[in-house]
């Protein structure tokens, strides 16, 4: 019977190394010339805008952007008008820092791909009152790195002519990469302030994000992205008695990333990030400047993915056929899943705060600190922090001093609550990788008493199974012609082999277990590297099951 077998190509990320490094850095930020010096801070909130990162000859060059922003209570100021800083007693600034590292991969090799995450794990600040226009601010960022080599694989997945119990196969679950693109596009929406709200003075800051809705559908050519932002201002108002004002809305995204060779039915990973807000405040109809034209530009990664699982040939024991192998290193895909978390925490203003005033929830913030994640069997257990702010009007209070509450009528705190969250991978086992990617989708806040509040924050939380494997696989298969085993004076004084497609010397030379050179030799072959389909080579008796070369 015959031998033949079954290839496939499949492009796989071929696994070069990985490292996880932790540091702490802290950078001095100071107050913009045309702000009032502080006179306490109110909240400091951190985020990671931006990371750059490129392969080198031994590990990865990253470079982390940080967004700092800084919410304070302006201390008098002697050359500013006690008339604007009576109307205007909170002030915010923001600027960013870059932190460079290296991360050691020893096998890494420049022009490689690889897989960056950078995470806040915590963020705190320092005020030094006589240095009352500089914030410490110390973030501790833990990077997680691993290099990958995208790679053109030939997959022997079945053979036949052969014993079935002399073929040994392993089934692989593979991730084909089809195609990945990143995309920059300006997202644009208007946000009316509401009726019962003031005009607006100036602008503090403008935050926001995907909110809900996100869903990226493969279709023939591409990946069409959808989704829904949310915005929110802080502002100014142009009024005395309650300065700083909050107004949200929402707006819609919808684009389409060319990506050729993707097709309906495959998989997609998709990662938006906001890297810039932008504003524009204009009048309504009557005239009151109520209208903020909102700009987001925004940067959408789609990577497409076809999952399969492959029977793949890792091993054959017959002297009919010379095999030739490579050792494979990939992440075999176990299982993903998205699931959704609506967290609901209790905050409670800290003793020497005054009490909320009915109404005076201004802004609510989260951010998420320590997120980590743990494979289980059955799925994967994501634990994290967290520290959850809130912004807002004081009440006037009997036990608090007039003059320190007209002085300062805004105030603000924070709290950190834990969360963890099972998400089901049936195919789990302890002592696998995990991958997670837990995202604030909202936050809400809302007042429950004059001393409470309940902070609900809404989490999509993805997670990512997979399995290290390092095997040895068949990647071509050279028959052995039948001659090699005839007694070598039963042999042909020679053979006349006719070259096929994808032949080449090495080839020829084991299915008659003798040597490129032999060949060369006995057709005076001059560019061993050139043959043509239909070229007829001579292999003399003598040289048939020589020595391999």
């Amino acid at each position: 019977m015959a031998i033949n077998f079954k290839e496939e190509q499949v492009r796989v990320e071929y696994v070069i190394g990985e490292d996880t490094v932790r540091e702490s850095q802290t950078r001095e930020l100071e107050v913009p010339g045309e702000k009032p010096n502080i006179e306490r801070v109110l909240e400091v909130n951190t985020e990671v805008v931006n990371v750059d990162y490129t392969v080198e000859d031994g590990g990865v060059d990253i470079l982390t952007t940080i967004e700092v922003g800084v919410m304070y209570v302006a201390a008098p100021t002697p050359d500013l008008d006690p008339e604007e800083y009576d109307d205007q007693p909170v002030h915010y600034f923001h600027d960013q820092i870059e932190i460079p590292n290296f991360v050691d991969i020893p096998e890494a090799e420049e022009d490689m791909s690889a897989y960056v995450d950078v995470d806040i794990i915590r963020a705190s600040y320092s005020f030094d009152p006589d240095e009352n226009r500089i914030v410490d601010v110390t973030v501790v960022l833990k990077k997680f790195v691993k290099v990958l080599d995208y790679r053109q694989i030939t997959i022997i997945s079945d053979v036949t002519g052969i014993r079935k119990e002399l073929v040994e196969k392993e089934l692989l679950r593979i991730e084909n990469v089809i195609a990945e693109d990143t995309y920059s596009v300006v997202v644009e929406g208007i946000l009316d302030v509401p009726a019962n709200k003031p005009e607006i003075e100036r602008i503090l800051k403008v935050t926001g994000g995907l909110v809900e809705n996100e869903t990226a559908t493969v279709t023939d050519g591409g990946v069409i992205v959808d989704g829904e932002f949310q915005a929110g201002i802080m502002y100014v108002a142009l009024e005395d008695n309650q300065p700083v004002h909050f107004a949200e809305g929402t707006f819609d995204i919808s684009e389409v990333v060319d990506l050729p060779g993707a097709e309906e039915g495959m998989t997609t990973y998709t990662n938006i990030n906001v890297k810039r807000w932008d504003y524009t405040v204009r009048e309504n109809d009557a005239g009151e400047a109520k209208v903020v034209e909102v700009r987001a530009v925004v940067e959408i990664f789609v990577k497409v993915l076809e999952p399969r699982q492959i029977m793949v040939v890792t091993g054959i024991d017959s002297d009919r056929v010379e095999v030739e192998e490579a050792l494979l290193r990939v992440e075999e895909v176990i299982g993903e899943n998205t699931v959704g978390e609506t967290v609901t925490k209790e905050l409670i203003v800290p003793t020497n705060k005054p009490n909320i005033e009915e109404g005076g929830i201004l802004e609510a913030s989260a951010q998420l600190e320590d997120v980590a994640c743990e494979v289980e069997d059955g799925g994967v257990l994501i634990t994290g922090n967290i520290k959850g702010g809130i912004l807002y009007v004081a009440a006037p209070t009997p036990d608090l001093d007039p003059e320190e509450y007209d002085d300062q009528p805004v105030h603000y705190f924070h709290d950190e609550r834990s969360f963890d969250n099972f998400v089901n991978i049936p195919e789990a086992e302890a002592g696998m990788s995990c991958y997670k990617d837990v995202i604030i989708k909202k936050v809400r806040a809302t007042r429950t008493s004059s001393r409470t509040v309940d902070l609900v924050v809404t989490l999509s939380k993805f997670a990512k199974v997979t399995n290290f494997r390092q095997l040895t696989i068949v990647t071509d298969i050279v028959v052995v012609s039948p001659v090699v085993d005839q007694d070598e004076c039963e042999r042909p004084s020679r053979v006349i082999y006719v070259v096929q497609p994808g032949d080449t010397l090495y080839k020829i030379a084991r299915r008659y277990r003798t040597t490129v050179d032999a060949i060369v030799e006995a057709n005076d072959i001059s560019n061993p590297d050139v043959l043509e389909i239909g070229q007829k080579l001579i292999i003399p008796r003598c040289i048939i099951d020589g020595p391999r070369g």
